[in-house]
């Protein structure tokens, strides 16, 4: 089967000739043809070769095309970013623009999706993989959640404080936020692609299931509304680290894919109802790069195991270093794959 055949099969309820394996590779893909995260970053033409080269190398079951995660929203609409000359290095946020006296919305830039900033060029890299790849593999755009969103441009403390500070501010900030979301979705979605939603400053315990509930998952299902609307093929919602608190609610926000990180509890997923059509489970990022082995081969084989018990897990990874050995990611999808004897 080509991996969208697997793909479709998986999220239709139906056998796949293996399971899935869909590891979260970002800055790592700029390893693989030899350039720093911060050149591919800048440059739509690196990032479609190593989109290119993450397939040719482990030939995943679906493809994100993205790299600096987080950054792209808050740059576009004012934030200014570090691209570092250090070859491992990831670019981040250098300056935010809100500070400790609050929030002013008049302080943001306009932007427009298809001109500002590295939007058009983020834009761009994903049409040219997604008419490569995408008639063999699924292809997503990165969008990032309105809460991470909101923190790239005040910092996490303050967003923190913000909520009960200021609720009525925070909630002008989360209705800005979620329509920046929204607008680049949509352009992402109009050039054929999915999209994968990161969200990962809303994990516990850097914000309470409570505020999670009631703060931030409302404007979650508006995003994932709009998606639906759009005509989004389908859609992943990524929160990374300890997720038991916020399982439920995360089932419940609309997306066709939720992750259950490595250091969460996969049976708080897979026992919770929700609309979500398939989890992806993780392996340890950490544990792949650097060991030990055998702790490495037990979690994947637990990994695999939790998913041939359940027809909806898939098998992820967390984001995997620029400085990781592909063998190491090798090691780990062969052992996915392999069938047991």
């Amino acid at each position: 089967m080509k991996p969208i055949e697997r793909f479709k099969a998986k999220f239709q309820g139906l056998p796949a000739d293996r399971c899935l394996f869909c590891p979260a590779i970002y800055e790592h893909k700029a390893a693989l043809i030899d350039k720093s995260p911060a050149e591919v970053a800048l440059d739509a033409n690196l990032l479609v070769e190593s989109v290119l080269a993450e397939y040719e190398t482990y030939e995943p079951d679906m493809l994100t095309v993205g790299i600096d995660i987080y950054n792209v929203e808050a740059e576009a609409v004012g934030c200014k970013i570090l691209f570092p000359d250090t070859k491992d290095a990831v670019p981040t946020i250098e300056r935010r623009i809100f500070n400790d006296d609050g929030i002013d919305l008049g302080k943001l830039l306009a932007f427009d999706v298809e001109k500002t900033a590295r939007l058009p060029l983020m834009l761009e890299a994903c049409e040219k993989v997604n008419a490569k790849l995408g008639n063999t593999v699924p292809v997503r755009g990165v969008v990032s959640g309105p809460y991470s969103i909101a923190v790239g441009l005040m910092g996490i403390e303050s967003a923190i404080m913000l909520v009960s500070s200021d609720p009525q501010g925070f909630d002008e900030l989360m209705k800005y936020c979620t329509n920046v979301s929204i607008n680049y979705a949509k352009a992402i979605v109009k050039r054929g692609l999915s999209v994968c939603v990161f969200d990962s400053y809303a994990s516990p315990p850097l914000i309470s299931p409570e505020i999670y509930e009631n703060a931030v998952l409302p404007y979650i299902k508006r995003l994932s509304d709009a998606l639906k609307a759009a005509g989004c093929g389908f859609s992943e919602y990524v929160i990374g680290g300890a997720t038991n608190p916020i399982a439920e609610y995360m089932l419940k926000s609309g997306f066709d894919i939720i992750l259950s990180d490595f250091s969460s509890d996969i049976e708080k997923f897979v026992n919770a109802s929700g609309s979500a059509r398939l989890i992806r489970r993780n392996i340890s990022p950490f544990l792949i790069e650097n060991g030990p082995q055998d702790e490495l081969i037990a979690q994947v084989r637990q990994t695999k195991a939790v998913a041939s018990m359940y027809d909806n897990v898939i098998i992820g990874t967390g984001v995997i270093s620029y400085n990781c050995p592909p063998q190491n990611l090798l090691k780990v999808k062969k052992i996915c794959i392999e069938t047991e004897k």
